[in-house]
């Protein structure tokens, strides 16, 4: 596998997919199967093995969606950070919101509640929030792009790749043979 042509297919696919996965609305296509991750996988496949001189196997298709993955949770963590400010503007952050939805719920023990809101109270815990969740989303999208990178070579590479040598069934005998060697005195 060629790393350096590599990288251009990988970088398009995965900037697609974070752009694609962090944008309200269009993120709500990823609630199918991953819809957006899977996709970038597969566009970094196609382009690698539409650029490729040589077939392409699935395991590069793996190790290319992989990439794409990395790149595309990268740049998701690029875009959400504005949004994450935008939405927490209302100055209501995930503590809270979680604190007023145990209120909401009858049955919760006491000690719950009182854990929930300790955890309220921290500085930064919204921050914490979101890192874990990039973090999540990372390797999310490691994992469904290397489906996609997979389904991408699976679909796109149409060479045969040299077949498989232990293969008995696809094994064909040559057909002209060379002279048998003189017989030796």
């Amino acid at each position: 596998m060629n790393f350096e042509r590599m990288w251009k297919p990988a970088l398009t696919g995965g900037i697609l997919l974070g752009i694609l996965s962090a944008t309200p609305v269009l993120n709500f296509f990823n609630c199918f199967c991953c819809a957006w991750v899977i996709g970038g996988g597969i566009l970094a496949s196609y382009l690698y093995v539409k650029d490729s001189p040589v077939p392409v196997s699935l395991g590069n298709g793996v190790l290319l969606g992989l990439a794409a993955g990395i790149i595309g949770g990268i740049v998701y963590a690029v875009f959400s950070i504005p949004l994450h400010f935008i939405l927490r503007s209302g100055n209501m952050g995930i503590a809270e919101q979680i604190t007023q939805a145990l209120d909401r719920l009858p049955n919760v023990p006491p000690e719950t509640r009182d854990a929930f809101q300790a955890l309220a109270q921290r500085e930064n815990v919204d921050v914490f929030f979101w890192i874990l969740n990039v973090f999540s989303w990372i390797l999310i999208s490691c994992l469904f792009a290397m489906v996609g990178g997979a389904i991408g070579v699976a679909l796109f590479e149409k060479r045969k790749t040299g077949g498989d040598p232990t293969d008995i069934a696809s094994y064909q005998p040559p057909t002209e043979l060379p002279p048998p060697p003189p017989d030796a005195p």
